[in-house]
């Protein structure tokens, strides 16, 4: 293995380099892991809107420069599976052609508002117009003494199927850290026999309830299972959920202004706290629409939640639905408007029914922010037009305002530089960003008009994208006139659906195939891809090889944040396998160029990478696995490290 960034196994024999190997990986990956951490800082965009999975900003432009200078003029670039749309926004920044294509309005709608083009001067003052007609809805969070709550902790009172006695069913009896104070470790503690609260040092292993003397031992307890504290039943938390549902709360967060600046105060309830609520539902009929059944909405249904108004207190939606209602009666460009509904949509997923309380670091994780709905039974309410706290409105139009000054200084697009186009109608690659919303098995694009079609599929079952968005598109559905959203095509498999493996395969496939028509002869297919189940692999293999591609390089990229909150302690995957492939007439065309990195993750990724890339120009799919553990006893990767057979 050389020391420098790539591994070359003979010389690269075709006529140009392949565009990875014009990529310092090494710096590339370092860059990404600052980017990570704070991504609202390098791309405001991604603050916009919620999307997932979205691949780094500086992977996608690293790749598009490398391809300019590979290709020798400005490329043409289409994206099928545009999603988060970085490769959109990346392309326009260099004032490249692109064509972004996704099966849903919600992600196209985002990715066009957040390119339009706006007045900073128009938004501010539409801005300050909206937040001031808002204003008064503040009042249901004020004590009469005018102190404001910021957010509402609430428990779900459960009832065990042993006994009936009521449980409180918190996820860890320690709730909270009292402060963000390094100097102050007490936390807030609660008892599940009987709901009492209160504050002892954060690291115990068992404490005495002082109101009902119940002793509390975590050593060695289930953090999956419940234990009723009258009876001792075991069992899940659904299993406590039968009948009514109640929250109660036990926790709030108030704001305090101290020499000119909000301080956040974490405190158990007390007599005065504007705490109770009544659902969203029962308040607002427009929010009676029931959530489908499916994969991940069957999280919320199982958790006693019927319709979408079930997932907010009456006094949050009341903000939601009048912040639409001014929107639309503004008299602004329908451009400026846009991006302030999309702030609004934005905030509903701080839906305070669904939303998590961070314990150790004291702040709210979005209802939808882990891939999937949350399945809590401590609830975090947050006040959104309170002064402070994450998602709030004030704080998305601020977000919305930083993207609309990263988009003027870094993206020019000429008039008519930004169009909505019909996917099914075949053209010649215009110039500007063209978003298509439809079925990618077909693009709107003629034969061989693109020179490089960079992407990243969805991985397999990892992400059901359509369920997490019908929440989205509920709220869109009431700024716009939303046509039913067909979830039928997603290139997932979904068993609510009856889309198995094959279903998946064959979407891919012909989304590939139809990229392939698109491409020109000497044009390249970038894409992205992680899974540890190695079913998922050979799917990927075998549509690459069914639609006509080889492997011509590859390489590992980091891609994710280990400290976000799917990441952390866990096995959540860090990296990506970047494969680059060009046209096939069924063989290979010379040796393949890898980047592996030094760590174990990377060598297992790089090694499935060698995997995928041996059995597509080989044209043998059914050997994918056997060279895979090859390459593992290669890069000395035992089975404790990385897990072969079906997973990876």
């Amino acid at each position: 293995m050389k020391k420098r960034n790539a591994i070359t196994r003979k010389e690269h024999t075709s006529e140009s380099a392949p565009i990875l190997s014009r990529i310092r990986w090494r710096t590339l990956n370092r860059r990404v892991t600052q980017e990570q951490k704070n991504r609202e800082l390098y791309t405001p965009t991604i603050s916009l809107f919620r999307w997932w999975a979205r691949r780094p900003h500086s992977i996608i432009g690293s790749i598009l420069d490398a391809a300019a200078e590979t290709i020798g003029r400005i490329p043409c670039i289409s994206d099928p599976f545009s999603g988060g749309g970085t490769v959109a926004m990346e392309a326009a920044c260099r004032e490249f052609p692109v064509y972004a294509q996704d099966l849903y309005p919600w992600p196209n709608f985002s990715l066009h508002t957040s390119l339009s083009h706006t007045s900073i001067e128009e938004f501010d003052s539409a801005s300050k117009h909206l937040l001031s007609e808002l204003d008064h809805l503040r009042d249901a969070y004020r004590r009469e003494d005018e102190r404001e709550l910021t957010h509402v902790l609430r428990v779900r009172v459960g009832r065990c199927p042993g006994c009936y006695e009521p449980v409180h069913l918190f996820p860890n009896p320690m709730l909270s850290l009292a402060s963000r104070s390094s100097m102050k470790k007490n936390a807030f503690w609660g008892c599940r026999a009987c709901g009492h609260l209160t504050t002892k040092r954060w690291n115990l292993v068992r404490f005495v309830c002082p109101n009902c003397n119940w002793r509390h031992d975590l050593k060695g307890k289930s953090k999956r299972f419940f234990f009723c504290p009258h009876c001792n039943y075991k069992g899940l938390p659904t299993n406590f959920l039968a009948g009514s549902i109640v929250w109660q709360a036990v926790l709030v967060q108030e704001s305090v202004l101290n020499k000119r600046q909000y301080r956040a105060i974490v405190r158990t309830v007390e007599e005065g706290d504007p705490v109770s609520f009544s659902l969203a539902s029962k308040s607002h009929n427009v929010l009676r629409t029931p959530i489908p059944d499916g994969v991940e909405t069957r999280r919320l249904l199982t958790m006693g939640f019927r319709y979408w108004g079930d997932l907010y207190t009456a006094r949050q939606a009341q903000v939601l639905i009048e912040a639409l209602s001014i929107i639309k009666d503004m008299k602004v460009s329908s451009s400026c408007a846009d991006r302030l509904a999309l702030a609004v949509i934005g905030a509903s997923e701080m839906a305070g029914l669904l939303c998590r309380w961070d314990r150790f670091h004291l702040k709210v994780h979005e209802g939808v922010a882990n891939h999937r709905y949350a399945h809590t039974t401590l609830a975090a309410e947050t006040n959104l037009l309170g002064p402070m706290g994450r998602g709030t409105l004030k704080r998305r139009l601020q977000a919305a305002r930083n993207a609309l000054v990263w988009k003027q200084e870094n993206v020019n697009l000429a008039r008519n530089g930004l169009k909505v186009v019909c996917h099914s109608r075949r053209r010649h690659f215009p110039e500007g960003v063209k978003i298509a919303t439809g079925d990618s098995t077909k693009q709107g694009l003629k034969d061989g008009v693109v020179d490089l079609v960079l992407t990243d599929p969805p991985y397999h079952d990892d992400v059901q994208y359509g369920e997490l968005a019908r929440m989205f598109h509920f709220w869109l559905s009431k700024y716009l006139d939303l046509h039913d959203v067909d979830e039928s095509s997603e290139a997932v498999p979904n068993r609510h659906r009856g889309k198995d493996d094959d279903f998946y395969e064959s979407k891919i496939r012909d989304c590939l195939s139809e990229s392939n028509r698109t491409l020109a002869n000497d044009g390249k297919l970038i894409l992205t891809f992680h899974n540890r189940e190695i079913a998922a692999w050979k799917i990927l293999c075998r549509a690459l090889i069914e639609s006509g591609f080889v492997v011509s390089a590859l390489a590992v990229a980091r891609a994710e944040n280990s400290a976000d909150l799917t990441k952390r302690n866990g096995r959540g995957l860090l990296y990506d396998i970047v494969l680059e492939c060009q046209k096939s007439s069924g063989t290979a065309n010379g040796d393949i160029q890898v980047y592996a990195g030094k760590s174990p993750d990377e060598k297992a990724m790089v090694a499935m990478g060698y995997a995928m890339a041996e059995t597509i120009n080989s044209r043998r799919p059914e050997r994918l696995e056997e060279i895979f553990r090859g390459k593992l006893v290669d890069f000395k990767l035992t089975e404790g490290r990385v897990r072969v057979g079906r997973s990876i």
